[in-house]
This record gives C-alpha cells, sequence and structure tokens, in this order.
C-alpha cells in the first residue's frame, strides 16, 4: 500500500494506492495548524490501513509549517517505511505533464495559481534538474522605490483576498481580472522566456469562474512574446485537485526506473 499526500498551505489530500497505479477516493481536510497534528494524521493514516503501507509519498509547500523537516519527522515515527518528499508544485507538475494536459509535450512549465504562486518545469517526464527547486512566484515583477514586488504580490489568492477585502471567487468584476491578468501575463511571458517550454500548462482554484482566463491570458502573453517565432502551447490543467497525487506516483515509479 502507497500512501500519498499533498500537503498545501490550506488543504491537506491523503490518498491510498494499492496498485501504484491508481488511488482511492482522497480524503480532503484544512491542513493543520501545527507540523505536530498533520504528523500525526499521516501516521495514524499508516497504522490504520489494513495493509501494510509500504511507501509514503508526501508533496508539500516551501511555505507549510516553516518549512518543517517532514520527511524526517515522519521516517522517524514509521521507520522501516521509505519516506519521500518533493515541492508540492513540483509534483502537480509533473502529474499534469505526464497523464494531465502537458502529455505528449516534452518539456512542459507548469504554473499553479491558488493561495500563493508556484510552478515547475518538467523535461521528458521527470522534474528538471535543479538546485533549491523552482519559484517561478517569487520573480520579481516590479520596484515600489527600492522594494522588490513579487508575481505572488499580485496574483495570488491570499495577495487578492487582502488587496479588495473579500476571497477571490467573490469578485464578479470582469475589470478586476482584467487588470490582474496583465501582472500574471507578465510573470508567465518570463517563464516563458526563461524555461523555453512546447506546452505551458495553468492551473489552481484562481483559474475557476469567476477568476483568470486561459484566453485573455494567451492573448496579453502573444502580445509581449515576440522573440520566439511562436507561442507553446497554452492549455488549462486537467488533473484538478489530484494533479500532486497524480504526480506522486508517477515520481515513485521514476525512482524505481533510475
Amino acid at each position: 500500500m502507497i500512501l500519498l499526500l499533498d500537503i498545501g498551505r490550506t488543504k491537506f489530500r491523503l490518498a491510498r494506492s494499492l496498485d501504484g497505479e491508481t488511488f482511492g477516493e482522497p480524503e480532503i481536510i484544512p491542513t493543520p495548524i501545527t507540523v505536530e497534528e498533520g504528523i500525526k494524521i499521516i501516521v495514524e493514516a499508516a497504522r490504520e490501513m489494513n495493509n501494510p503501507v509500504t511507501t509514503v509519498v508526501i508533496g508539500a509547500s516551501r511555505k507549510v509549517w516553516n518549512g518543517a523537516p517532514l520527511a524526517e519527522r515522519v521516517k522517524a515515527e514509521l521507520i522501516t517505511v521509505p519516506v519521500y518528499i518533493e515541492n508540492d508544485a513540483a509534483l502537480a507538475a509533473l502529474g499534469e505533464a505526464v497523464v494531465g494536459a502537458g502529455r505528449g509535450c516534452q518539456a512542459v512549465a507548469y504554473v499553479t495559481v491558488s493561495t500563493g504562486v508556484g510552478g515547475a518545469k518538467i523535461e521528458n517526464g521527470q522534474i528538471s534538474q535543479n538546485t533549491f527547486g523552482f519559484e517561478p512566484g517569487q520573480q520579481i515583477i516590479t520596484l515600489d522605490g527600492q522594494e522588490a514586488r513579487r508575481l505572488e504580490d499580485y496574483v495570488s489568492g491570499l495577495a487578492v483576498e487582502k488587496r479588495f477585502g473579500r476571497p477571490p471567487h467573490g469578485l464578479t468584476d470582469d475589470k478586476i481580472w482584467q487588470d490582474l491578468s496583465h501582472y500574471l501575463a507578465i510573470g508567465l511571458t518570463n517563464t516563458l522566456l526563461h524555461w523555453s517550454p512546447d506546452c505551458l500548462v495553468l492551473g489552481g482554484s484562481m483559474f475557476q469562474d469567476p477568476g483568470f482566463k486561459i484566453a485573455t491570458l494567451e492573448s496579453l502573453i502573444r502580445r509581449d512574446l515576440t522573440i520566439f517565432p511562436q507561442l507553446p502551447l497554452i492549455k488549462q490543467a486537467t488533473l484538478g485537485e489530484t494533479s500532486a497525487l497524480h504526480g506522486a506516483l508517477v515520481y515513485l515509479k521514476s525512482l524505481s526506473r533510475n
């Protein structure tokens, strides 16, 4: 039995796989406030199953629980069970690239816009080599005096709610989303210039309605990205809230091949 976890800043998703190919209906709860609460849930889930857990794969946001050493803490509890951990956005990117919207593309750039902004580059079905991971949401978009303003400061769910005083799904004024789209398009254009993929997959809760629109962003990117002879394919993610769980299974398969 494989235990799969996707731990974001607001949602905690848990699923189980018997065959390493598919998984059952995920359990989705609010992310616990403390790492101790999170570890307790993981360990109890691993121990309560009729089938023994053979592997745990965790996708976790860099910002959840202030970067606590989650893998080490879970390993200390489960002792004999291999525990793997990767960035949640990187696993979501892997899922979308291999079995989702980017399937069939060799180089996939994935950007998710939800509570925060994350993403990763996938090449030939694997997370691209990197030293510290990928953080497209942290790219600098403007300078406010001497202070750098980052993409996440403008278009993330947290930033939008702070700016307008209500959750993004309550913003029905198209002008607001058009304004926000200009900032996101700048960030996506920069990402395409740096990563040069053949496919860009966009996901996250900020693409729900009301929210960002693929066609609007593609038009804005086309206006600014003129150095390449053509745009990459730009697609909306298809795996929804399970993208990182799918990616966790792909990641585990890649470990067994290497």
